[in-house]
């Protein structure tokens, strides 16, 4: 069972002009009654106002003109507790006072599109745990707080003649009728809806992608090409990479070894110009006169000093010859990995040429290069192709947490199908002509205005929202409000019709909790509603008066009446 709203008490007061109105709610059947323009329909239009339902304001205009403010308090019934709440609004403020809850208030609220009108839809939403989304411009969004309250209202202008139309521009919201029927019928789970739209879109995308890469891969001729021709040449290619890996490490050492020998060249060099340098000082400086060329002192002259000098003159030249003959050697050596080095390079040119000048198909090795760029472009498709796919599967599995199309058109043809079934046994029991098509009949594929006139139009929209309302309380999740019928004789009805009328409300009055509903009745009237009240309800119907006599007359003179209560609504809002 969903939540249940019941309405207790309604509060109105004009600071302005200092009016005032008030009234109390019972459970069952609620008459409002009073001589037409009296102010039955403001009361309605008020209490949805209350709620914030902007829709009602341009009715409301001549009473919020005489700044005023609206108090409701109602019972909400869940499973396990029920909880006192008031919902007080003064212009563009709103409060929602609940017990054991802090006051939560919404400043700037005229607007259904301000940022705290939609904070305020939000938290109506989940008081009254309601899941139900419907689509924008932007993706799935809350519905709107119209949204809620339009299974339990018809109201007097459109609601008798279009099933649907009590409140205006919800059928301008695409995919409006589905949407809705599909939530309060249970047959769209509570799921992030704007999620499996995304998932749809996403397999969507997956599924071209696939499609064009698979069909870029399968009829590309040079990829088809590319893959016969690469075999043939891949023996080949393998023969010539191991020779030129011999080679190329070959000739890799030989230019090691060119570099060190050059290295050992240029050392022996650099020892050369030094002994060669030590030589030409020996030869100039003389012992006892000449100072020494490294550490600037005076050569000695004693006999041992100068036996040294000679020896080391003698030394130096011995070395300089003997570094003359390893340098012959490291030049014939580095002259030998020269012309190795470059005999192995005009190898590998060679083969290179070689392989270069090779043709298999007309298939060269510059186009066979070319050829294996296809070759990983094509596995690089597939590769892209096995990834999607992959994520395609995924998406796949996501989507069958939700209901298929196929599944969703059968639920709403079984669900079609129930609802024929109340709305002929409702139609048969206001004495209603059969209607001339199938198609009025089901749900789904009921067109808005139905082929019928007059009283018989109203009884059968009558029947319509007591099959409908029936029908969606089988849906455990949804919500219940009270059902406000406005204006149930709007047409010319005789009395035979307001018999048939009375009594089908009457029998059937367990399809809500609490109802509302409004009924002209003046001074002049023979019957009256208290007559209506003894003798079709029983007497358990809750009488309220509007005015019999004046018209305007919802607000009447504030005379203290209610002083406490007032006190406690200002203090909320303050």
């Amino acid at each position: 069972m969903g939540k249940i709203i019941k309405y207790e008490k309604f509060f109105v007061y004009s600071s302005l002009n200092n009016k005032y109105f008030y009234t109390e709610f019972n459970d069952g059947i609620n008459l409002i009654y009073g001589k037409n323009t009296s102010g039955k329909s403001t009361l309605i239009q008020a209490i949805h106002y209350t709620f914030g339902i902007n829709d009602e304001k341009h009715k409301l205009k001549e009473i919020l003109d005489e700044k005023v403010l609206f108090r409701l308090d109602f019972l909400l019934i869940d499973k396990k507790y029920s909880e006192k709440i008031s919902i007080i609004r003064d212009n563009d403020v709103l409060i929602i006072k609940r017990e054991n809850y802090s006051i939560k208030k919404f400043i700037g609220i005229n607007s259904n599109n301000s940022y705290e009108h939609k904070l305020l839809k939000i938290c109506l939403a989940k008081l009254l745990g309601s899941t139900l989304y419907l689509q924008s411009t932007d993706g799935f969004k809350p519905a709107s707080i119209e949204a809620m309250f339009l299974p339990y209202y018809v109201a007097q202008d459109v609601g008798w003649i279009a099933r649907h139309k009590s409140f205006r521009d919800l059928d301008f919201i695409k995919n409006f009728k589905n949407d809705f029927f599909d939530y309060y019928l249970g047959i769209t789970d509570v799921y992030d809806r704007e999620e499996k739209e995304r998932l749809i879109n996403k397999k969507r995308s997956l599924n071209n992608e696939i499609s064009t890469l698979e069909e870029t891969e399968t009829k590309d001729k040079e990829f088809q090409l590319a893959k016969l021709l690469d075999e043939q040449y891949i023996n080949i290619t393998n023969n010539y990479l191991e020779k030129f890996k011999i080679d190329k490490d070959n000739l890799i050492t030989f230019e090691k070894d060119h570099i060190e020998l050059c290295n050992k060249l240029s050392f022996k060099e650099k020892q050369i110009r030094l002994l060669s340098k030590v030589k030409s000082s020996l030869q100039k400086q003389q012992p006892g006169i000449d100072k020494c060329p490294t550490c600037n002192q005076y050569f000695s002259g004693n006999l041992e000093d100068i036996y040294e000098y000679h020896q080391n003159k003698n030394d130096t030249e011995q070395q300089i010859n003997n570094i003359k003959e390893e340098l012959k050697k490291i030049k014939s050596k580095i002259d030998s990995i020269q012309g190795k080095t470059k005999d192995l390079k005009d190898i590998i040119s060679k083969n290179y040429s070689i392989l270069s000048l090779y043709k298999i198909d007309n298939l060269t090795l510059g186009s066979w290069i070319d050829n294996k760029v296809n070759i990983k472009l094509s596995e690089k498709i597939l590769s892209r192709v096995v990834s999607k796919k992959m994520e395609l599967n995924n998406i796949l599995k996501e989507l069958k947490k939700f209901k298929t199309d196929d599944q969703i058109n059968i639920e709403r043809n079984n669900s079609s199908n129930q609802f024929r079934i109340l709305f002929k046994k409702h139609l048969a029991e206001l004495g209603v002509k059969t209607l001339s098509e199938q198609k009025y009949y089901l749900l789904y594929q009921m067109p808005t205005f139905l082929p019928k006139q007059g009283v018989e139009l109203l009884k059968t929209m009558l029947a319509y929202n007591f099959a409908f309302i029936k029908l969606i309380s089988n849906t455990e999740y949804v919500h219940k409000l009270p059902l406000m019928l406005d204006a149930i004789f709007k047409e010319d009805v005789d009395t035979s019709n307001r018999n048939n009328i009375l009594e089908f409300i009457y029998n059937n009055k367990s399809i809500s909790h609490q109802m509302i509903i409004t009924i002209a009745d003046s001074e002049i009237n023979s019957i009256k509603v208290t007559d209506y009240n003894k003798q079709y309800f029983k007497n358990t119907a809750n009488l309220i008066l509007i005015s019999e006599i004046k018209e305007r007359a919802f607000l009447s003179e504030y005379n203290n009446e209610c002083s406490e209560y007032l006190e406690e609504t200002i203090d909320y809002l303050s």
